[in-house]
């Protein structure tokens, strides 16, 4: 990840019961820094894909521990060194920012930003003798 303030990340969520039931094709492919989108219904050879480029790019078999690892701990870590820090997730309905950000108890990989975030600044307030720490809600 690029050192700067600001990053934009990208992340696809699984496909859900319904659109496995429905059989939906999958339009995107991702690699670590770049989204492609095909369009299904475009049968020529060269296709018009388009391509995006973001900060990173996690792809639907990733888990949400190691977007958190890359994107969300750098942030911990800075608040707990007296910055300020935001994550910010948008998207159109359905997209998968709850499942990101709040993400599901099982698999444990799959636990979201938000839960892995308050734990980890919980736990290093608890850690560290040498100062104190004011959580105001």
């Amino acid at each position: 990840m690029s050192t700067e303030n600001v990053k934009v990340v990208v992340r696809c969520r699984p496909m859900n019961e319904r659109e496995n039931e429905l059989k939906c094709k999958k339009v995107i492919d991702i690699n670590k820094f770049n989204c492609t989108l095909s369009n299904p219904n475009d049968r020529s050879l060269d296709g018009d894909n388009k391509t995006f480029t973001f900060d990173g790019a996690y792809d639907c078999n990733g888990c949400t521990e190691t977007l958190y690892n890359d994107v969300a701990y750098p942030c911990v870590a800075s608040i707990v060194e007296g910055y300020n820090a935001t994550i910010f997730a948008y998207g159109q309905t359905g997209c998968g920012k709850s499942f990101t950000m709040q993400g599901v108890t099982k698999p444990p990989q799959q636990i979201g930003i938000i839960p892995r975030t308050f734990g980890d600044i919980f736990e290093a307030a608890q850690a560290t003798k040498c100062s104190s720490f004011i959580v105001l809600a």
